[in-house]
């Protein structure tokens, strides 16, 4: 499923924070959203879901404007994995999980695979509030991909902020095998690193005018180092392996000594 921005823009009352924003997601392939703090990547994602309503532009998903679509239909297209998911009852890790398919068929064969593809097995049964935040962001994660349909969208912002490295590096692999069956995977993440390593096509976003998109298309074309250190102020460095593959390494090294980075 494609995923279109026209024109979009949206203020919280008389502050805008998003300008004009053009840009498309397609399926089998991972964007990622990249921008510094409150630049607008949050809300930016919560246009293109519904629950805030752009003042000018449109999203189109598949051709069709997605705000014409009941909240039944969209969860049929979109997952969606929020920065901080909350569930104040105690639900257990299983139950969480299996609100995903709440709007569609009950499958429990899609939870328990979505549990396990998590590495959520040992604490299934456990409380959900019990977890520690890098936890309870995969049983998001494992949520979502209860409810994402083959060739669906999957919208996440910033799901592995606070997971260890391992359990990190394991989600965004799990995005990149979604999104070779066929998902659209548009991710909002700090760890430009990773972004790169991981995504086929990137969306810059930067500050001033507000929520201005600095740039978006393949990669290797949006993560320039001089358009990375223009927008983030840090110097960064494309650095070729010995397999032939680069990596994008940044200069935030902090020495101890001098109490500089």
């Amino acid at each position: 499923m494609s995923i279109v921005l026209r024109n979009l823009s949206f203020a919280y009352g008389r502050l805008p924070v998003l300008g004009g924003i053009d840009a498309e997601a397609r399926p089998g392939r991972i964007t990622a959203l990249l921008g510094p703090n409150a630049v607008g990547k949050s809300t930016l994602l919560r246009c293109m879901i519904g629950t805030l309503r752009s003042q000018e532009g449109e999203v189109l998903l598949d051709g069709k404007p997605a705000h014409r679509l009941r909240a039944r239909d969209l969860a049929a297209r979109i997952a969606y994995v929020p920065q901080r998911s909350v569930v104040s009852a105690a639900f257990t890790v299983r139950e969480v999980v299996r609100l995903g398919r709440y709007a569609l068929t009950r499958n429990e064969q899609r939870i328990e695979s979505a549990i396990a593809a998590l590495e959520l097995d040992g604490v299934a049964d456990r409380p959900y509030p019990a977890l520690s935040v890098g936890q309870q962001q995969r049983v998001a994660l494992a949520r979502a991909v209860a409810q994402l349909p083959e060739g669906g969208l999957l919208i996440l912002d910033e799901p592995t902020s606070a997971m260890d490295l391992r359990h990190a590096r394991n989600c965004l692999l799990l995005l990149r095998r979604l999104a070779d069956q066929g998902s659209t995977v548009l991710i909002a993440l700090h760890d430009l690193p990773a972004a790169a390593a991981i995504a086929d096509d990137a969306w810059l976003l930067a500050v001033g005018p507000p929520g201005r998109l600095a740039a978006a298309g393949p990669v290797e074309q949006v993560m320039r180092v001089d358009r990375l250190e223009e927008v983030f102020g840090v110097a960064f460095e494309w650095v070729k392996r010995g397999d032939g593959s680069r990596v994008l390494l940044s200069e935030t090294r902090f020495d101890a000594n001098s109490g500089t980075m």
